[in-house]
């Protein structure tokens, strides 16, 4: 299954990726991506990103998703040399990789553990990453 990068979103307080099946005025209808299908009715209290809209804070602005995945794509291929699990100094050391002028105020070891579970699952769907 191809799904473009621009079709996919995050609902915040759910865990992995979506793709919006309908939106209209009063609510929005995702499918997840992690192979099971489920669908879910987003109300208006929820906050749903778009991954185009989603970027990582850096020393003087701050960077699109596309870009780090690009970046982590280009320089690891499909294997990371950091699981999602791994230490706060393993995951911090592999975005200094990727991104090296990151905000280390501002980004967190739960922004990079959903950094690297995003990757796979789009690395799972053959996501182009267009930069």
């Amino acid at each position: 299954m191809s799904v473009a990068y621009k079709d996919i979103v995050a609902v915040t307080g759910n865990p992995g990726l979506y793709q919006i099946v309908k939106a209209d005025d009063r609510a929005i209808v995702v499918e997840s991506l992690d192979g099971r299908k489920k669908r879910q009715l987003i109300k208006g209290n929820m906050v749903v990103s778009k991954l185009t809209d989603v970027s990582i804070y850096t020393k003087t602005d701050s960077e699109p998703l596309v870009t780090i995945f690009k970046a982590m794509q280009d320089q690891f291929g499909d294997s990371l040399p950091v699981d999602k699990k791994g230490s706060k100094a393993e995951l911090m050391d592999f975005l200094s990789k990727v991104l090296p002028d990151y905000d280390e105020e501002r980004v967190y070891p739960s922004n990079v553990k959903k950094l690297i579970s995003w990757y796979h699952i789009l690395l799972g769907l053959d996501v182009e990453f267009k930069v």
